[in-house]
């Protein structure tokens, strides 16, 4: 009987010992795929972080968006000035046209009468474009956004002290703040002779929201003080001149 006893217990340790062991590593097993899934948790947040990150990114291009207005310049290839008489008669077009944008403008000789009043606009136009782009009417919706400065050998204006000149340039239109702009001006021929009429129009846009235009731009230019101005340059052109 005890023999049997004995038999029985060891066909015990035999059979169900091992059996015990085995569920151990099944545990272990499992407790190892709970870290995984708690590493995937952990990837997930990572990825959230990610999104969070995107979200700081964009959240700095809308900063960046409202620190620049808008884009600083427009394409011009084309300037034309009409110079009307005040005697009457039809009004004559002088233009400087570098329709391809290549360098090399084609520019009409300016010819005025001597002793005549004009009032002279100005029309601008992108020729890139086709139909040609009037950007004109972008520059009347932002006159308080540029300027243009008459200077050169031929011209006395607030931005060009000139004693020897052969014409007298003065603005005849100004932005919502009472500053000239210069799309529309008068022009005096005073006196026969040749000479250079250099114009160049500045863009001004606001710095974070505010405008930087002001009344005194002339006087920087009259005073050699070109590198102070706000904003850059748009476009800059010569003309010739003949008053006779």
């Amino acid at each position: 009987m005890r023999l049997l006893t004995i038999l029985f217990y060891l066909f015990f340790l035999i059979a169900f010992v091992p059996a015990c062991g085995g569920d151990g590593e099944e545990v272990g097993g499992t407790e190892q795929s709970n870290d995984g899934d708690n590493h995937d948790d952990h990837d997930d947040h990572d990825d959230h972080d990610d999104h969070d990150d995107h979200d700081d990114h964009d959240d700095h291009d809308g900063h960046d968006h409202h620190g620049h207005d808008h884009d600083p310049n427009e394409v011009m290839t084309t300037v034309t000035l009409s110079f009307a008489p005040e005697s009457g008669g039809d009004a004559v077009e002088f233009t400087w046209a570098d329709p391809e944008a290549d360098g090399s403008p084609v520019i009409d000789a300016i010819n005025l009468v001597e002793g005549e009043t004009y009032t002279v606009s100005i029309t601008v136009l992108n020729e890139l474009e086709d139909p040609a782009e009037d950007v004109t009417i972008e520059l009347r919706d932002e006159l308080d956004e540029h300027q243009f400065f008459f200077t050169g050998s031929a011209v006395s204006s607030p931005a060009n002290e000139n004693d020897a000149a052969i014409m007298s340039q003065a603005y005849a239109d100004e932005d919502s703040r009472g500053y000239p702009v210069g799309l529309t001006n008068t022009i005096v021929a005073t006196a026969a002779g040749m000479g250079q009429l250099n114009i160049m129009l500045r863009h001004m846009p606001p710095v974070n929201g505010n405008l930087v235009k002001t009344g005194e731009l002339a006087d920087l230019v009259k005073n050699g003080q070109t590198d102070q101005l706000p904003g850059n340059v748009d476009i800059e052109i010569a003309f010739d001149v003949t008053v006779q």
